[in-house]
Parts: C-alpha cells; sequence; structure tokens
C-alpha cells in the first residue's frame, strides 16, 4: 500500500485524446500489463509513469499506464518531502502507438544536497492536525505543501493531513478535489503551495491543474 500512494500522484499526472488509445494499468514494482483503451478527446499521449515511496528507509515501486495532455510530459523533476522519512519522486515517460512498447522509465536519482529552503513538514492520518517539524529542503524542491482532506478505502473516510517540501512541478499540478485510485477514493478539501522559508521562492501559490490523487497517494502508503 506504500507504493500506492505514489500511484495517486500518477493517476493524478496520467489523465485519460480523441481515437488515441493507450494501456491502461497500474501496479506495484516497475512493470504492468492492462487492456488499451480509447483516450478521451484532449488527452494525445500515452504516459507510463514509476514512483518511488520511501518510508523509515524502505523503498517501494509503482508503475502506472495511461492517457495523458502532452503538455503533462514536460511536467520536469517531481519530488515531495514529508518529513519523518516520508519522501516520493516520480518519473514519467510519454510515447504514442508501438514507440510505448519499447519505451523505458526510471525514477530520477534523488537530490539530497540542501538548497537553503525549508518548510514546515509532518503527515499524519485519522486527524485534522499534525505536529510540524522545520525541515531543509533539497534539490528541486523550492515551495512547500500544505494539504488536508480524506481517503475512503471501503466505506469509513479518514481523515489527512500533508506538510512538506516539493517541487513546482507538484504545485503546478495541485488542485482541490476528487480522484479515485484502485477502489481509493481521494479528496482534497485544502491544498496550497508556500513560500519556504530562507530564499524566495516565488509568490503563495494555491491549486494549479491537477493531483487530487496526491492526497490519496501519499496516504495510501501510509495504509500498509
Amino acid at each position: 500500500m506504500e507504493a500506492s500512494l505514489v500511484v495517486c500522484i500518477l493517476a493524478a499526472l496520467l489523465a485519460t485524446g480523441s481515437c488515441l488509445q493507450c494501456e491502461v494499468c497500474e501496479g506495484q514494482g516497475t512493470s504492468c500489463t492492462g487492456t488499451m483503451k480509447t483516450c478521451p478527446a484532449g488527452l494525445d499521449s500515452c504516459a507510463i509513469s514509476l514512483t518511488m515511496t520511501t518510508l523509515a528507509g524502505v523503498n517501494t515501486q509503482r508503475i502506472h499506464k495511461g492517457c495523458v495532455m502532452s503538455s503533462q510530459c514536460r511536467a520536469g523533476p517531481i519530488s515531495m518531502n514529508l518529513g519523518q522519512g516520508m519522501t516520493t519522486r516520480m518519473g514519467v515517460a510519454c510515447c504514442v502507438g508501438d514507440a510505448c512498447r519499447t519505451t523505458t522509465i526510471t525514477v530520477p536519482p534523488a537530490d539530497t544536497k540542501p538548497n537553503g529552503h525549508r518548510c514546515p513538514a509532518c503527515y499524519v492520518m485519522n486527524a485534522g492536525q499534525c505536529n510540524e517539524q522545520i525541515i531543509e529542503c533539497t534539490g528541486s524542491e523550492t515551495r512547500c505543501l500544505d494539504a488536508a482532506g480524506t481517503i475512503t478505502s471501503g466505506r469509513n473516510p479518514v481523515q489527512m493531513v500533508m506538510k512538506g517540501c516539493v517541487s513546482q512541478s507538484i504545485c503546478n499540478q495541485l488542485q482541490v478535489g476528487s480522484g479515485t485510485v484502485a477502489g481509493i477514493n481521494a479528496s482534497l478539501t485544502m491544498a496550497e503551495c508556500k513560500e519556504t522559508y530562507g530564499p524566495a521562492g516565488g509568490a503563495p501559490g494555491a491549486a494549479g491543474l491537477l493531483l487530487p490523487a496526491l492526497a490519496g497517494l501519499l496516504l495510501l502508503n501510509l495504509l500498509s
């Protein structure tokens, strides 16, 4: 379930173009096989996403294939650190037609060099707030995430809160809303990217385009 957390992110990035068909699947590890499905209008590329989540020193990888807008293929570095040993990185590769059979995807290597930015960080389930600790951001993580909502697996919704350092690419996709991945519904009631402590990181920003699955994704990891 830890990798499932990441899957939510993937699902958000992997929206499903007219007449284009893509293989759709998700699973643990670095490969999955699924059925070919026709993409909705506006989604003109097939994408393969691989996410690595690290929790308490244990790495879990999860793959997701689906339809996306070609603009999402250029998202840039996707990285998140929620503190307490919870980090997530994702790689995305896009393809069309037969090229998807040979396309390979890797997760970018971790960049652990502090970049001078700092953010309050914590994550919790079954509660509406968590105990923040200030952490040092690294690599491409130049914004602070502040997100809250619920996830539902079965019949009972569970509250969740996530705060930490994230890359700008996550902020560009973030928005309040709902999404379902692998039978788990994630609903963000609050999702903001804020300035970091330290060097100016740009104006505070709220939601962008997507990633309601972000909440579900990260939380799914915590369900294990």
